[in-house]
């Protein structure tokens, strides 16, 4: 269920919230040596407002260029000065170096959050049936309640200890399932139409249970607005969360068995791997510079745009780092990424700069790969 793409693109978002943090930090840097050379308005000694705001000016430039490509030449500047840059710089690495953690750990929750998602939509059409079956006013020839899938859902242990491990459940949050089932799910047709049959094959349950994921919980603008709540990329997983939970019911159609998916050794592996596109996409930024910026041509590295440039160093750490997934996987996975989050050109853009820049590394040796990742060197 969490696959890589969806592994690549909360690195994506991750690093792009990272990012806007950093230049928020080194904003407050600037604003550090402003305020050290600020005129102090309170005291009685005469205040040199002039050499105040050159020591200031000089003290940013000399920030900027502490971190900037472009380093000018060193040159003595007055101690004032120097203190006051460096102590800025202390307050920029330390706020960057705890933003690092930060979204981080943000990046493992929300992809974590897609799996408590995948539980609450299964345990919602336990809630769907359990009011189905306690209305007294519905007497039809059969129920929600009657459904075989979710007969089978109700008695499934794995969904209830996986429920409660992750503290998943719609026990403080009654209202949504009550008024989904009272003022939508009651009054379609479709509804109406499947209760009015005694029996069902397997496959007809199935069938209307696919129909109402898709029209009924998932169109629905009070079941969107809350999902949009608890999820903050819930537009992007949507889709992955359909699919997942149409698998487990369809795991049941074909075999008997509920397939209720677990985070398991799988999931610790692309952990791992979307841990390692982060962390090394931020603390190896410099070098998958060194490799970019002689194939960008005219582009200088801070025109382009900052969604592109992270995508670019995700697919260099990843193809440097992951001998097993094939070159084109990756190039075709940043494409689609950078077509559905960038600019109009952006895929055409980062096609042509790893296409080239992979063909480059392959020769040099600096991208080795193995087994599956061999795939597409044939």
């Amino acid at each position: 269920m969490l696959n890589r793409r969806l592994i690549r693109i909360r690195a994506m978002q991750a690093l792009y919230a990272y990012k806007q943090a950093e230049g928020a930090n080194f904003q407050l840097s600037l604003d550090l040596i402003a305020d050290d050379f600020a005129p102090d308005l309170n005291s009685m000694e005469f205040q040199d407002r002039e050499k105040l705001e050159g020591y200031k000016k000089l003290g940013q430039q000399l920030l900027q260029e502490e971190f900037s490509r472009q380093k000018e030449e060193d040159f003595t500047a007055p101690r004032e000065v120097v203190m006051s840059v460096e102590k800025a710089k202390d307050f920029f690495l330390l706020k960057n170096k705890k933003d690092v953690e930060h979204y981080a750990g943000r990046m493992i929750m929300e992809a974590e959050k897609v799996y408590d998602l995948y539980l609450l939509l299964l345990l919602f059409f336990i809630e769907l049936a359990n009011r189905a079956e306690a209305d007294e006013r519905e007497v039809t020839p059969s129920k929600l309640s009657d459904n075989q899938i979710i007969k089978k859902l109700r008695q499934e242990k794995l969904l209830e200890t996986q429920a409660i491990r992750r503290n998943v459940s719609w026990g403080s949050e009654q209202v949504l399932p009550a008024k989904l089932y009272r003022e939508v799910l009651r009054k379609n047709a479709h509804y109406i139409e499947y209760c009015s049959k005694r029996n069902h094959t397997l496959e007809e349950d199935f069938s209307f249970l696919k129909y109402m994921l898709k029209n009924v919980i998932l169109k629905n603008e009070l079941t969107w607005e809350y999902f949009e709540k608890q999820d903050l990329y819930w537009i992007d997983d949507v889709e992955t969360l359909r699919a997942a939970v149409t698998h487990t019911f369809q795991s049941f159609v074909e075999d008997g068995r509920l397939k209720i998916v677990v985070l398991d050794q799988e999931w610790e592996e692309r952990k791992d791997f979307l841990q390692t596109l982060y962390r090394k996409s931020i603390l190896e930024a410099k070098a998958l510079e060194d490799i970019l910026i002689p194939k960008l041509k005219n582009w200088e590295i801070e025109r382009i745009s900052e969604t592109d440039q992270i995508l670019l160093k995700m697919a260099l750490v990843e193809m440097l780092n992951y001998p097993s997934i094939p070159i084109k996987v990756t190039i075709n996975e940043i494409i689609e990424i950078a077509k559905d989050y960038s600019t109009p050109k952006s895929g055409q853009f980062v096609n042509g700069i790893l296409d080239g820049l992979s063909k480059e590394l392959k020769e040099s040796g600096r991208i080795r790969k193995s087994g599956r990742g061999m795939l597409d060197n044939k």
